[in-house]
């Protein structure tokens, strides 16, 4: 009886290392895909700046080698952007496996910590019942040295 209650508390205490492991892992994350998304603004906002001067030189007037300079500089920007929004979603797809994960931990930790309830509430019963069981005995070993 006692192997099972610590079984029961065993399980409990390894589930709440889970959640605690997965909850510790979605801040990462998150902060990761935070991280990322504020990347992928001032990126962003290059490219727009960038893409303003051209048009501005191109109204004006601009030799071939500006040209050449301010498109492979906003194409490297493009496949930064690229690789940004990748990562963004990438890391969201992780989020929400993460959370699935810590959502059944969650359940497996409830289920270990009620069914370790039930079994104390079982050996405190037990306690009981001996604890009454020696008492009347004890009563009775009374009342027959009086007899």
């Amino acid at each position: 009886m006692l192997m099972k209650h610590k079984t029961f508390s065993l399980l409990e205490k390894i589930e709440k290392k889970k959640i605690e492991k997965e909850t510790i892992k979605i801040k990462n994350i998150y902060l990761h895909k935070k991280k990322h998304i504020k990347q992928l603004k001032l990126l962003s906002g290059y490219q727009q700046e960038y893409l303003r001067k051209i048009h501005d030189k191109l109204i004006l007037g601009v030799s071939v080698h500006q040209w050449q300079n301010y498109n492979s500089f906003i194409s490297v920007l493009e496949v930064i952007i690229q690789d940004n929004i990748n990562t963004i979603k990438k890391d969201e797809k992780i989020i929400q496996e993460s959370f699935k994960i810590w959502s059944k931990n969650q359940i497996q930790g409830n289920i270990w910590k009620h069914l370790n309830m039930i079994h104390k509430r079982k050996i405190l019963r037990i306690k009981k019942i001996k604890d009454a069981i020696i008492n009347d005995s004890h009563i009775q070993l009374k009342f027959f040295k009086k007899v």
